[in-house]
């Protein structure tokens, strides 16, 4: 069955949610169909297996995320107010995550992980460009950053975060350490006016 088939969407979709807020490897076709209020021939009828399913699902997130990517490029505001926006969208969605997803992911579905690992660390560099350019015309980010060199510092220090979430060697929640990452990067690159800026928005004045 394509995945163009609104239903097959649809499941996958849902699917991704379920592993998100449970992992994956504990969910089996059983529990997805419970879960789903559907019938395990029905999950059958659109996907081979769980491998399949899993690999289909990782595929419908990662195309949400890439269309939030896309909304969010061409809307309102500077790009300090990009990165935050971003920055809130991924915190909320890292809170809600199972910790075991990634090991689960990494482990048992290798190859769905490396595709998806690559496509991520693509989509991470288009928003990071796109962000530093745009930061640096408004006068927001500093004038003398090396952009290429700004998004290769900031994917490593995003992997390393999520490889210690997968080995489960981090030291707080992955939503609280993205969160004081992303701080660090966008005070490492602002300008004074940014800095400004970015103070206002992380502490308005009452």
């Amino acid at each position: 069955m394509e995945s163009t088939d609104p239903k097959a969407e649809e499941l996958c979709q849902r699917c991704a949610q379920l592993f998100s807020r449970f992992g994956i490897k504990s969910l089996n076709m059983d529990d997805l169909a419970k879960s789903l209020a559907c019938s395990k021939k029905t999950l059958y009828k659109y996907f081979r297996d769980k491998r399949d399913l899993v690999t289909r699902s990782l595929g419908a997130h990662m195309d949400l995320l890439e269309g939030q990517m896309t909304d969010l490029l061409q809307a309102e505001g500077n790009a300090i107010d990009h990165a935050l926006e971003d920055m809130e969208k991924k915190h909320a969605m890292l809170s809600a995550m199972n910790p075991s997803v990634l090991f689960d992911l990494k482990k048992y579905y290798p190859k769905v992980f490396e595709s998806t690992l690559l496509r991520r660390q693509a989509m991470v560099r288009t928003m990071l460009v796109h962000n530093v350019e745009r930061g640096m015309e408004e006068g927001l980010y500093r004038q003398d950053l090396n952009i290429d060199a700004v998004a290769d510092m900031h994917i490593a220090l995003v992997e390393d975060m999520v490889r210690q979430a997968q080995d489960g060697t981090l030291q707080r929640p992955l939503a609280e350490h993205f969160q004081a990452l992303f701080q660090y990067h966008i005070r490492g690159i602002a300008s004074p006016r940014g800095l400004d800026f970015l103070e206002s928005k992380l502490h308005p004045l009452p």
